[in-house]
C-alpha cells in the first residue's frame, strides 16, 4: 500500500506529472454551468474541450492539456443521485483529473504514462491492479504488455464496458481502457467473486483512458478519424480512497471534515446505524455539491439547472429531518466546505456569504413545504397500505409536486423506504400535459442538432449578419435546410424546418435579446420565421413553409418583422438605462445577474441583498424618464477589449470576448459592451414604467420594465379600469382616492362589529358546553370544536370549565379567520396517569398542518388546515374516554 497521500497532494502530483514531466498545458476547471445549452451541468472533464474534439476550435500549442475539473451529475441519464448515500462512492459532485491529446499523442504514449503514474508516482500495489480493454483492441493489449503488465491481469470486455460512445446519435467515439483496483478478497460478494464475473464494490475503476479514433454516423457506421485523440478521466475521490487505504470515498480526507460536521450538528455517530449513515452521507455530499453550484452562479429555481440544484438541496434537508435536525441547518456546513476546498477553488471563499445566504433562505422556504408535503405523502402511503396497493398514483404524485411544491425525487425515495412504488409514467403524463403550452415556444438546440449544425458550420462557414445595417436583404443564398434533425435538400408547404442562409438581417437570440422573426421568400416560396437562434456564428432560422417549396442553393429575400424589431430595440436600450439608474440609486455594488429583452418588456436581474422601497423604485423610474426626455443619441463603436476596459465600459470581463467588441453608449449615461440592437435616439422609448420588483433567489432581485408601445398600452388599460371603477362608484376619477379610503374605513368598522357579535354568540354557546363532558379514564373528558371563537376566549373558558368539572381533561378548538386555535388543560392528578396537554395539542396540530405545545397541564397551538380537525378530535376523544 502507498503512503497515505492527501487529496490535495494527489491533485498536485497529477498536474505536475503531466505538466512538468510530459509538457502539457494546465487549464483551469470550467464552471459547473457549461456554455453548451444542450448540457444541464458539467459532467466530465472533457466537456469544455468538445469544440476542440469536434474540430471547430483550434487546440493550443502543444495540443495537450491537463486539468482538475469540478463535475456534477444529478439530472438526466448520467445522474447518480439515487445511489448517493446508499453506496460507498457515488456522488453528485466530484473532481475529475484528466489529460487530453488533440491529434498529438495516442495509445503508445498514454498507456505507459498511466502505468508510470499509478506505480511510481502514487505507488499503488501492482498485485491489486487490473486492466480492462475493448474486446477487439489488440493494439492496447500489446502496449499494456510491453509496459510491464502481466497478460493474466489484462481482461477484454465488450462495448457496454469498454467503448465510449458519441455524445449524440453520431460523432467521435472509440474504445477505452480502464485501470481497476482490487480492495481485497475480504470484500468479495460471493465465492467466485472476480473482476471478470461481477461488478461489486470490491473492484474500483480509478482511471479510464478513452481513445477517440472513430466517427459514428447516423446509421451507426464507424470510420477512422483523420486525427486520433486521447481523453482520460481519473476520479479524485476514488483514487484518494485507494491511496488513503479506505473502502469508501466518504472516509477520505476530502469528505471527512464535512461528514464530521454533519455528525456534530446532528449529534449522531457515524457507522453505528446503517440507516442513519445513509442520511449522513447524503447531507455530506449534497452540502458540498450545492456550495460549488452557488459559487458558480447557480441559484435554486423551478426549472432546468436551478431545479436540479433545488432538488439536491431539498433532498439534503429531508435527510436532516430524518436525523432530527431542525431547519435551517445546512447553511452551517458551508464554512467547512469552503475551508476544505478554498485553496484549490478560491471562488468558494469569494462567494462564502452568498452561498450561506442562498442556502439559508432556501431552507426557510422549504420548511413549510416539507412539513406539508410529508404529511400529505404519509396520508397517501397509509391509504395505499390500507388498500393493499403497492403504488402511489402518478396523479397524486404530481399534485404533491405541482400544488404543494414537493419534489418528485423525495416522493420516490420516501415511497421506496415504505416498500411502495410511484407511477412514474403517470406522473410524466401529467407533467407533459402541463408543459404542452410551453413546448411550442421551446427553441433550444438538441444535442443531435448541435452536432448537425457543427457539421454545417464546418462545411459552409459562418453566417454573415447584416442586421446592424439593414432589415432586408435580397439575394441571400439558402446554404442548408434541416428537418427533423436531419440535413435535407428541400422542404415544401407545411414543413417546419431550420434554414441557414449565407447572410441574414435577422438577429439571433443572444446576450439576453430575443431572436428576430420575419419572412424569407422568393417567387416560389413564402416562409414564416418564428425565431432565430445561433450556434457560435451560424444563424439558424426556425421556420414554417407557408407557401410553395424551397431547396438548397435557392436565392431568397430575408426580411425582419420591423414592427417587432422596433419594440425589441427599444426594450434593449431600456435595459441599459435601467442598469445605469440602478447603479446611481443603489450604489456601485449592483451587478447584472441576467436579462431578457423581447418586444413587450425588459426583464433585468441584479445582485442586491434586499427589496427596493417604493421611493427607490420611483427614483429609478424618474431617472429613466428624465433621460428619455433629454433624448440622448445611442452610438456604437468597435474597439479592442483593452480599449473598452480603459473607456470605462461595463461588462463581465471574466467572460470570453473576441479581440474586437461593440461598445454601445447612451449619451453620457451608459457605456456597455453589447452585441444587441438599439434605437438611434432614446426618445423612441417614449416613456418607461416599472411593473414589478421581486426576489428570485437569495441575494438576487428581478425588475420588469416596459416602454414605448407596451407602456402606452398599459396606461390605456389602467385608465379604462379607473374609469369603470369611477362609474360604478358614481365618483369622478380625481376623487376616487378619498372615496376608496372612506369605503375601507367603513368596512373595517363593520367587520369589527361583526366580529364582536360573532364572539358574543359563540360565548353564549360556550356557557353550557361543559355539560357535554363524559366520564373516562382521563377524568371528566370534554373535547369540543366551536368555530368563530378567538384563542383568548377558548383559554378563558378552559379555565372556567376546569373549575366546574374538577379532575378533567379539556380540549377546545376553533376555526376562525382562516386558522385553527387549540387549547388543552389537564388536571394534575390526570397528568400522573400519563395524559399530557402538550402532547395532545401537538397531535392535533400536526394532523392539521400546524404546531403547538406547552406544559403538561396547559398547552396551546395553531394550525392551518381544518379538513382533518374533526377526525383528529374524534381520534383523541376515543383515546381519552
Amino acid at each position: 500500500m502507498s503512503d497515505k497521500l492527501t487529496g490535495n497532494e494527489l491533485r498536485k502530483k497529477y498536474i505536475d506529472f503531466f505538466v512538468k514531466k510530459h509538457n502539457h498545458l494546465q487549464y483551469k476547471s470550467s464552471s459547473l454551468i457549461p456554455d453548451n445549452p444542450t448540457v444541464l451541468l458539467t459532467t466530465a472533464g472533457m466537456l469544455q474541450f468538445v469544440p476542440m474534439f469536434l474540430g471547430y476550435e483550434e487546440p493550443p500549442n502543444p495540443p495537450r492539456i491537463a486539468t482538475v475539473q469540478k463535475c456534477a451529475r444529478a439530472g438526466g441519464k448520467d445522474s447518480d443521485i439515487e445511489n448517493v448515500g446508499r453506496t460507498p462512492r457515488h456522488h453528485t459532485f466530484f473532481e475529475m483529473l484528466g489529460n487530453f491529446s488533440f491529434g498529438d499523442y495516442f495509445k503508445e504514449e498514454i498507456i505507459p504514462w498511466a502505468w508510470d503514474f499509478v506505480i511510481n508516482e502514487i505507488k499503488l500495489d501492482v498485485e491489486r491492479l487490473w486492466i480492462t480493454v475493448f474486446e477487439t483492441d489488440d493494439e492496447a493489449v500489446e502496449i499494456w504488455k510491453k509496459t510491464g503488465v502481466r497478460p493474466e491481469r489484462i481482461l477484454k470486455k465488450g462495448k457496454k464496458d469498454n467503448f465510449w460512445g458519441p455524445a449524440g446519435a453520431s460523432g467521435p467515439c472509440g474504445p477505452c481502457s480502464e485501470i481497476h483496483y482490487d480492495l481485497g478478497a475480504e470484500y468479495a460478494c460471493c465465492d467466485n467473486c472476480g473482476i471478470d464475473t461481477c461488478e461489486c464494490d470490491r473492484f474500483v475503476e480509478i482511471w479510464n483512458l478513452v481513445f477517440t479514433e472513430l466517427n459514428q454516423d447516423e446509421e451507426g457506421n464507424l470510420t477512422p478519424l483523420a486525427k486520433k485523440n486521447v481523453d482520460t478521466g481519473m476520479g479524485l475521490e476514488r483514487v484518494t480512497m485507494v491511496v488513503n487505504g479506505v473502502t469508501s470515498t466518504f472516509d477520505t480526507d476530502l469528505l471527512q471534515p464535512i461528514l464530521k460536521k454533519v455528525c456534530e450538528l446532528s449529534s449522531k455517530e457515524y457507522k453505528k446505524d446503517p440507516k442513519t449513515d445513509i442520511s449522513i452521507r447524503i447531507i455530506t455530499d449534497h452540502a458540498r455539491c450545492v456550495s460549488f453550484m452557488i459559487a458558480d452562479g447557480l441559484t435554486p429555481s423551478n426549472e432546468g439547472r436551478g431545479y436540479v440544484e433545488r432538488m439536491i438541496l431539498r433532498r439534503a434537508l429531508r435527510h436532516g429531518k430524518i436525523l432530527g435536525l431542525e431547519l435551517p441547518f445546512l447553511y452551517k456546513i458551508v464554512d467547512t466546505v469552503v475551508d476544505s476546498y478554498k485553496e484549490t477553488y478560491p471562488e468558494l471563499a469569494r462567494n462564502r456569504d452568498k452561498i450561506i445566504s442562498v442556502i439559508k433562505a432556501e431552507e426557510e422556504r422549504f420548511k413549510q413545504t416539507l412539513d406539508k408535503g410529508e404529511l400529505l405523502l404519509s396520508q397517501l402511503i397509509e391509504e395505499a397500505k390500507q388498500k393493499k396497493d403497492k403504488t402511489i398514483s402518478g396523479a397524486d404524485a404530481f399534485k404533491l409536486y405541482d400544488t404543494f411544491g414537493f419534489p418528485m425525487e423525495l416522493t420516490l425515495e420516501t415511497a421506496l423506504e415504505q416498500g411502495l412504488k410511484v407511477d412514474e409514467a403517470g406522473f410524466k403524463k401529467e407533467m407533459d400535459e402541463q408543459k404542452e403550452r410551453a413546448k411550442a415556444a421551446h427553441t433550444k438546440i438538441s444535442l443531435t442538432q448541435n452536432l448537425i449544425f457543427v457539421d454545417i458550420l464546418k462545411k459552409y462557414g459562418e453566417t454573415d449578419f447584416k442586421g446592424y445595417e439593414t432589415n432586408r436583404i435580397e439575394g441571400a443564398k439558402v446554404v442548408a435546410i434541416v428537418k427533423d434533425s436531419v440535413e435535407t435538400d428541400g422542404a415544401v408547404i407545411g414543413d417546419e424546418v431550420d434554414i441557414i442562409l449565407d447572410r441574414t438581417p435577422l438577429y439571433a437570440e443572444s446576450g439576453g435579446q430575443t431572436g428576430d422573426s420575419g419572412i424569407i421568400s422568393n417567387e416560389n416560396v413564402k416562409i414564416e420565421v418564428v425565431d432565430t437562434i445561433k450556434l457560435d456564428n451560424l444563424f439558424i432560422h426556425k421556420a414554417k413553409i407557408t407557401e410553395g417549396s424551397i431547396k438548397t442553393g435557392d436565392k431568397v429575400c430575408a426580411e425582419v418583422d420591423n414592427l417587432l424589431r422596433k419594440q425589441i430595440k427599444a426594450h434593449h436600450t431600456l435595459a441599459h438605462l435601467l442598469q445605469a439608474a440602478l447603479v446611481r440609486t443603489l450604489g456601485s455594488e449592483v451587478h447584472q445577474a441576467g436579462s431578457q429583452v423581447d418586444s413587450f418588456r425588459t426583464r433585468f436581474d441584479f445582485n442586491f441583498d434586499r427589496g427596493l422601497s417604493e421611493d427607490e423604485l420611483a427614483q429609478i423610474e424618474d431617472l429613466m424618464n428624465e433621460w428619455i426626455n433629454l433624448g440622448f443619441d445611442c452610438t456604437t463603436r468597435i474597439m479592442s477589449v483593452e480599449d473598452a476596459k480603459k473607456s470605462g465600459a461595463t461588462a463581465l470581463f471574466d467572460e470570453k470576448y473576441a479581440a474586437d467588441v461593440r461598445v454601445v453608449s447612451v449619451g453620457d449615461v451608459s457605456k456597455e459592451l453589447c452585441g444587441g440592437l438599439h434605437v438611434e435616439n432614446i426618445s423612441e422609448l417614449k416613456v418607461a414604467k416599472i411593473v414589478s420588483e421581486s426576489a428570485i433567489s437569495a441575494g438576487v432581485r428581478r425588475i420588469e420594465v416596459i416602454c414605448a408601445n407596451s407602456a402606452l398600452k398599459l396606461f390605456k388599460e389602467n385608465n379604462a379600469v379607473l374609469e369603470q371603477i369611477a362609474k360604478t362608484l358614481k365618483t369622478p376619477v380625481v376623487e376616487l382616492e378619498g372615496r376608496l379610503e372612506k369605503i375601507l374605513e367603513d368596512n373595517k368598522s363593520l367587520n369589527k362589529k361583526i366580529k364582536d357579535l360573532q364572539n358574543q354568540i359563540a360565548a353564549g354557546k360556550m356557557e353550557t358546553l361543559y355539560q357535554n363532558a363524559t366520564e373516562g379514564k382521563s377524568g371528566r373528558v370534554l373535547v369540543e370544536r366551536i368555530d368563530g371563537v378567538s384563542a383568548d376566549i377558548l383559554k378563558n373558558y378552559a379555565e372556567k370549565f376546569a373549575d366546574k368539572l374538577g379532575e378533567s381533561t379539556i380540549v377546545l378548538c376553533s376555526y376562525s379567520d382562516d386558522k385553527i386555535s387549540i387549547i388543552a388543560k389537564v388536571s394534575d392528578s390526570i397528568i400522573a396517569k400519563g395524559i399530557n396537554a402538550g402532547a395532545i395539542v401537538n397531535e392535533i396540530a400536526q394532523a392539521c398542518e400546524g404546531k403547538g405545545g406547552g406544559r403538561p397541564n396547559f398547552a396551546q397551538g395553531g394550525a392551518k388546515n381544518p379538513a382533518n380537525l374533526d377526525n383528529a378530535l374524534k381520534t383523541l376523544k376515543d383515546k381519552l374516554v
